[in-house]
């Protein structure tokens, strides 16, 4: 594996090669004043990263496995010579009204979006599209850029470019797995940035917050308040529960990093106990040796990234296969599912996942399940469409990924 010396000057960085690659014969890089989208596997992503970092590109890396020392090198670097590093695992971004990833078809709009995941990037998107308020540009800073050891950086460094951006009049921040330093770093510079700002730190209720800005733990919250200081009126529809199911618990199976922590935030403060790989709030970290049980929120975008297997919105094989693996848990009365649109994305995610869902509840005519269907109308999945599939199957499908746990965990009784 490559390694980069931690050295703070643009020309003063050593690249030492994977025995297996070939340093003679590489061409110089051109200089480039844009972006360079990078995919290749992790022991190769961040040398091509330094190289487009020399060639004076920003860089946004797709891949997920790049190690944490190869990360806080690049973004030092990037900061240093006044450039942004996106990701590692920036899968989607709509910049000057290009989307790139797996991203949605959202108005054009005066806010801006930055999140640490795509999910979360794109959960903001859609939700300002169905506002009526419309999304600037959308940029996602990769899962560890708040933790303590890489600072922000780029989330600093995003949230600048939007305050010098003339067509941006406010922003919303979407984060994930942060720590309390790489928040309150984040949260000054969402403030520095001069214009209205509001921030879902997720399973973060009541966190302080700068003068001017809002901070809520929930996603369609932060959403709604950057839409209200938009000029909009938005309304999230209530996802009432009918009937009343069997005892149980709630079981998580999602596509989405950011969605999947929200969930299982939103159930621990509802029913309490609840384990996830990627815990949120009250939830409790999973141990991928651990045997699942209870109220758990399961990512499956984290396995495909530890596995290499395909992205579980590229390819929804693995989730079908575990909706109908999970009803034989009789203790599971509500199965709870992301379903991701856009661009890149799987041409029918929710056909791929309504035979799965049919099956389950053939077998277990108690079991709930419920949805949340992130995407638009002009996503060429087609947002109705999608909901309406999910609906045949037997789903319930609520309007916003928050409500959708909301929901889950109304169905079924706190405290068992």
């Amino acid at each position: 594996m490559q390694q980069v010396e931690d050295l703070p000057r643009d020309d003063d960085v050593v690249v030492e090669l994977h025995p297996g690659a070939a340093a003679e014969g590489m061409p110089d890089p051109e200089p480039v004043d844009g972006l360079t989208v990078i995919g290749v596997p992790g022991a190769f992503a961040a040398l091509e990263a330094h190289r487009a970092l020399s060639a004076g590109s920003d860089v946004m890396l797709l891949t997920g496995d790049v190690p944490l020392a190869d990360e806080v090198a690049l973004k030092r670097r990037a900061d240093a010579a006044g450039r942004l590093v996106l990701g590692p695992g920036s899968d989607t971004a709509i910049i000057d009204g290009i989307g790139i990833g797996i991203a949605n078809q959202v108005a054009a709009g005066r806010l801006g979006v930055v999140a640490t995941s795509g999910s979360g990037a794109q959960e903001a998107a859609v939700l300002l599209d169905r506002f009526g308020v419309g999304v600037s540009t959308c940029l996602v800073t990769g899962p560890r850029d708040l933790t303590d050891e890489v600072g922000a950086t780029s989330t600093i460094t995003a949230l600048r470019r939007l305050a010098d951006d003339t067509v941006t009049d406010g922003v919303v921040l979407v984060a994930e797995g942060f720590s309390a330093r790489g928040a309150e770093a984040a949260l000054a510079a969402l403030a520095e940035c001069g214009m209205p700002g509001s921030a879902c730190l997720i399973g973060a209720d009541g966190m302080t917050a700068p003068e001017g800005i809002e901070v809520h733990g929930v996603i369609d919250h932060a959403v709604v308040a950057a839409a209200r200081r938009a000029g909009a009126r938005p309304v999230i529809p209530a996802a009432e529960p009918t009937g009343w199911v069997s005892a149980g618990h709630v079981r998580g199976i999602f596509s989405g990093s950011a969605l999947c922590a929200e969930a299982a935030a939103v159930l621990a403060a509802r029913l309490g106990r609840v384990v996830s790989n990627t815990p949120a709030g009250a939830a409790e970290h999973l141990d991928p040796r651990d045997v699942v049980r209870g109220n758990a929120c399961l990512d499956l975008q984290a396995e495909s990234t530890a596995h290499g297997t395909p992205h579980p919105v590229l390819d929804p094989s693995r989730r079908a296969a575990l909706i109908v693996e999970t009803v034989t848990d009789q203790t599971v009365a509500v199965i709870l599912l992301d379903v991701i649109l856009g661009r890149g994305a799987h041409p029918d995610p929710a056909g791929a996942l309504a035979p799965a869902i049919a099956q389950a509840l053939q077998a277990r005519p108690s079991l709930q399940v419920v949805a949340h269907v992130c995407g638009t109308e002009a996503d060429p999945q087609v947002l109705s469409r999608q909901e309406d599939e999910l609906t045949r199957a037997g789903a319930r499908v609520a309007p916003t990924s928050a409500q959708a746990a909301r929901l889950a965990a109304a169905l079924v009784r706190p405290g068992r």
